[in-house]
């Protein structure tokens, strides 16, 4: 399940919980335990292209070469 960030709009509270995508509705504010709650969009929900794999170097050129000119 994804975590996600919510703003409470009763105390100003914001706090992360872990939740179902499809249900975000039974989440109640850590602080003041109300449920007016409002998911907030997140810099680490944000995928900015590209691999997450590390990079390697480019393979060598030719038989017994190194890749470099």
């Amino acid at each position: 399940m994804p975590i996600y960030e919510f703003i409470c709009n009763s105390c100003g509270n914001e706090f992360e919980a872990i939740v179902s995508s499809t249900d975000t509705t039974s989440v109640t504010c850590e602080s003041c335990q109300s449920g007016e709650v409002k998911k907030v969009m997140s810099a680490s929900s944000i995928k900015v292209g590209g691999s997450a794999a590390p990079l390697s170097p480019p393979p060598a050129a030719g038989c017994g070469g190194s890749g470099f000119s």
